[in-house]
């Protein structure tokens, strides 16, 4: 009994267990075929269900990314902040240092000064007269500026931009005091061309003189004898003798006899003149037209054209200092030589009566 009764129990249990497990394969059919055989909106819904999940998966996976991001960036600059606090401490631990270091040397200095001190002020020294205030220490440290490692980098920047700017204004100030040597010295050249073209042309003038001088001397007849000749005749007859200068007339030479003017004087009258008008004209010339006006008002020259106007001026200042009206050429003196040959040496007497002779 006891055996059958085990067999009858164990049989249950298998057929159970088959019962149980046949159950669960229908189930999971009945799922499958639900899943793979779902037909019209419904499979459509389940497929936009399992969308939408994929994209919700896939969107939480971004976010995570961007958290991981943004904690990295926040770790980096963590890092950096805490590496600028190390380099920040080792600063300040310098400079503490630094500072310990100066008063240290300050208490040695000071100690110093007053063992000094003691020593100035003990009795019986034999050293004179001792300063005891601290003596006061020159500057005598370079203009140039020196560089320290505690200086920060804007500081060094900005300290450079301003000794540039104080170069540049010294530049500047080279500069203008450059142009003005430079504006001087060619304002001197051109005073000096002006001076050596007026000495040239009075050394040609001399020199042409000189040929003509000896030109008449080859000729045969003496120069000299016929100027001498031709001017105490027209100062005689009261004939003018010299450009710009009024012949004597005969009443004043009979009232001053001695003092007649000799070819020489007449000559050199003449050249003084002459040196005169040219140096007149030179001074007008470094003027401007507006500045001639009022001299034109003081000497009663009509204004004109520029050169003209100098002419003029300097024709009325030479009249002013030596008197008489000037000739018909502006700053040139003309010879004219008279004929004295052997044939003709009477009738030419007599026409040099009438005749004016200009040097």
């Amino acid at each position: 009994m006891k055996g059958k009764s085990v067999d009858v129990s164990g049989g249950d249990v298998v057929n159970e267990e088959a019962q149980r497990l046949r159950k669960e394969n229908d189930d999971l059919k009945r799922k499958l075929s639900e899943v793979l055989c779902l037909a019209g909106e419904d499979r459509v819904l389940y497929l936009q269900n399992e969308v939408m999940e994929l994209r919700r998966k896939v969107g939480d996976k971004q976010v995570n990314e961007d958290v991981i991001t943004s904690l990295k960036t926040e770790i980096s600059e963590l890092k950096q902040s805490a590496f600028m606090k190390i380099n920040f401490e080792q600063e300040i631990a310098g400079l503490r240092k630094e500072v310990s270091v100066l008063r240290d040397q300050n208490e040695r200095v000071v100690s110093e000064a007053g063992q000094w001190r003691e020593q100035a002020l003990r009795p019986g020294n034999k050293w004179g007269s001792v300063v005891l205030q601290t003596p006061e220490v020159t500057n005598r440290g370079s203009p140039k500026p020196h560089w320290t490692d505690n200086v920060r980098e804007g500081e060094k920047w900005k300290a450079e931009y301003r000794n540039l700017q104080s170069l540049h204004r010294l530049a500047n100030i080279e500069a203008e005091a450059l142009k003005e040597k430079r504006a001087e010295a060619e304002a001197r050249r051109m005073e000096a061309e002006k001076q050596v073209k007026v000495l040239e042309e009075e050394m040609r003038k001399l020199m042409a003189s000189g040929e003509r001088g000896n030109e008449g001397n080859i000729g045969g007849t003496n120069l000299k004898e016929r100027l001498e000749e031709a001017a105490l005749r027209s100062a005689r007859k009261g004939v003018k003798a010299t450009p710009g200068r009024m012949g004597v007339r005969a009443a004043s030479s009979s009232a001053r006899p001695e003092k007649e003017l000799t070819p020489k004087q007449v000559a050199t009258s003449v050249n003084d003149r002459t040196e005169f008008t040219e140096e007149q004209k030179r001074q007008l010339r470094m003027l401007r037209k507006a500045g001639l006006e009022p001299m034109c008002k003081e000497e009663g020259v009509k204004l004109g054209k520029f050169e003209d106007t100098v002419c003029d001026l300097a024709e009325a200042r030479a009249r002013k200092a030596f008197g008489g009206v000037a000739g018909p050429s502006k700053g040139t003196s003309s010879i004219q030589e008279v004929s004295d040959d052997a044939s003709k040496s009477s009738g030419d007497a007599e026409e040099d009566e009438g005749k004016s002779v200009e040097l």
